[in-house]
């Protein structure tokens, strides 16, 4: 399973596979001490700095700290009076003295002033600045950076400059009113300080990209920390321009790579939206070409945060499958987990469980393919992948309206959560052991582990009774799950399963098919294959999969699409 990250229980859970107009008031920092005058610098420095510049530097702004307020990096050549500035792959080069700016040593930007230094600050026109980066942004000396809401990269990069330099209020008055509610500037602080404490303090802006979504524009932000490791930063704006929602670390991109079975020609994607009211999902779905109505799937994830596609390291398990199914004229609907798109939101929900979490927005999923005309209503099913199998029943029982034709568990858990964990932490402590490797930390996390679960499952705690040392997360999250096993809910239900598992799955180990079978030995809707090779992904490995297989390039084998296909046409 995918990481249920929480900062409390990352030593812990180390094991386990299971994250309109905005102003700051900069102070200009020093390049160097100032070397010889012009004339129209010396007569901006004569007016005095509290009188402003002349009316011929009007437009000229502090070179560094409009662009350490938009996330770039600035080098100061003191030898040959020259700045050079960095945001993302853009450079630009600034000679003082001269009218001539260079972006990335190619492009010629003619400056309407030369470049100069005036009370120990590099002057340069702001539309150089603008011009270079391609950023939407004004200045003025009184209240600093101003930056049109519509360029998400621009005020994405500022709010991160401001929780960075410690300006916690002027990061809150960027966002939306409901996310302020939950996270007052203090606890804005906390959240920003406790986690870049962990995964480093973001220092240099490596890459940006500009997402947008049905329900949100994205500024998704690369940084290098203070500790030398790459953190990826997904700010999400809603249609005001206010901040919605932040979501890190943002895993890298991985090396996937397209399966041989995707054929464009033969069905279309479009941005759908999941649920409705205040915090709706985005998503995909993916349609066969030709004449409907189709049948379709619902594809739900494993734990963690996780986007539309599932993806993890090179993986991207749900494209896959929508593609693949897509092919063979079966509809897939796929959309970015709540966890994911509303992550504070949710963490700072006091009521937040499984089922606000996954089983809700499935149902809702359900729901907007009914709703569709494309769709045949009477053959929707749903797909759910480790956490997302294993909470299959319990969605199959939120169905009141009882519109879900059939629905399959890959890789599902069938004994609680909480076990699997700590099967996972001791199996990456015996992987140690035969490695030769140094295992007193593993086995600090082991035990740790061991006295975690045996709080959870100890009946005199209750989410509202909670263990003063309990630290696996959310208690109400963790005491809502505790001990629950799909199987012993799916025996009473009558919805026909399919039920999928690898035999080179270490996360989900195969007995956990075993435990599926037999409580459900008794219904004869039920089909179920064990595939040899196959990892937790679906993915073939001849060696034993440790996860380390998860970086490299893999597709779900064609031979397991056809199955699915064949189960939900009633061919298999």
């Amino acid at each position: 399973m995918s990481k249920r990250w929480n900062r409390s229980m990352q030593q812990l859970a180390v094991g386990s596979l299971l994250a309109a107009t905005i102003v700051q008031p900069v102070h200009a920092l020093a390049e160097s001490a100032p070397a010889e005058q012009t004339s129209t610098q010396a007569s901006a420095a004569a007016k005095g700095a509290d009188a402003g510049f002349s009316s011929a530097l009007a437009r000229m702004v502090p070179l560094r700290a409009v662009a350490e307020a938009i996330g770039a990096g600035v080098e100061w050549d003191a030898e040959n009076r020259l700045v050079t500035v960095t945001r993302g792959i853009v450079k630009l080069s600034v000679k003082i003295g001269e009218r001539n700016a260079k972006v990335d040593d190619s492009t010629t930007i003619s400056m309407t002033e030369e470049a100069a230094i005036v009370n120990d600050t590099t002057l340069i026109p702001l539309e150089t600045i603008r011009e270079a980066f391609q950023v939407s942004i004004d200045w003025d000396d009184v209240n600093g950076l101003t930056v049109d809401p519509s360029d998400v990269t621009a005020a994405g990069s500022h709010f991160v400059s401001l929780l960075q330099n410690g300006q916690f209020q002027a990061a809150s008055l960027m966002l939306s009113d409901k996310l302020r509610a939950r996270l007052p500037e203090a606890k804005l602080a906390g959240y920003w300080t406790g986690n870049t404490g962990i995964l480093g303090a973001p220092k240099r802006l490596l890459s940006l990209k500009r997402e947008i979504t049905a329900v949100h524009r994205n500024a998704l932000l690369g940084y290098m920390t203070d500790k030398s490791t790459p953190l990826g930063i997904a700010v999400r704006f809603d249609a005001n321009g206010k901040i919605d929602d932040i979501f890190l670390p943002l895993p890298p991109a991985g090396d996937y790579r397209k399966p041989e079975y995707d054929k464009p020609e033969l069905y279309s994607e479009e941005e759908v939206t999941v649920g409705e009211g205040e915090a709706p999902l985005p998503g995909t779905l993916t349609l066969p070409k030709g004449e409907g109505p189709f049948p379709a799937v619902v594809l739900v994830h494993g734990s963690g945060p996780n986007d539309r596609d599932e993806a993890l390291g090179s993986y991207k398990l749900f494209r896959d499958l929508a593609v693949g199914l897509a092919a063979k004229n079966i509809a897939v609907l796929r959309y970015e987990k709540r966890t994911r798109v509303h992550t504070l939101k949710s963490s700072f929900d006091p009521a937040f469980t499984v089922k606000e979490e996954t089983v809700d927005d499935a149902v809702d999923a359900v729901r907007a393919l009914e709703k569709d005309r494309r769709i045949d209503a009477k053959r929707i099913f749903v797909l759910g992948h480790s956490q997302g199998g294993m909470l299959v029943p319990a969605i199959i029982e939120s169905d009141t309206q009882k519109n879900i034709a059939g629905a399959i568990v890959m890789a599902g858990p069938s004994r609680p959560l909480e076990d699997i964990i700590l099967e996972q932490n001791k199996q990456a402590l015996a992987w140690a052991k035969e490695a030769g490797q140094p295992t007193e930390g593993l086995e600090r996390q082991v035990k740790a582990m061991e006295q975690q679960v045996a709080l959870l499952k100890d009946p005199q705690y209750s989410a509202s009774n909670v263990p003063n040392d309990f630290a696996l997360g959310s208690p109400v999250w963790w005491f809502d799950f505790r001990n629950y096993r799909g199987g012993e809910i799916a025996k009473r239900q009558s919805t026909p399963l399919l039920v999928l598992q690898g035999d080179n799955d270490f996360q989900v180990t195969a007995s956990n098919l075993d435990g599926w079978t037999s409580a459900l030995s008794a219904r004869r809707d039920v089909v179920s294959k064990l595939y040899p090779k196959l990892n937790h992904y679906f993915v073939e490995s001849d060696l034993p999969s440790t996860g380390k297989e998860y970086a490299l390039p893999g597709n779900v084998p064609s031979y397991v699409i056809d199955d699915i296909a064949g189960w939900l046409t009633g061919k298999n």
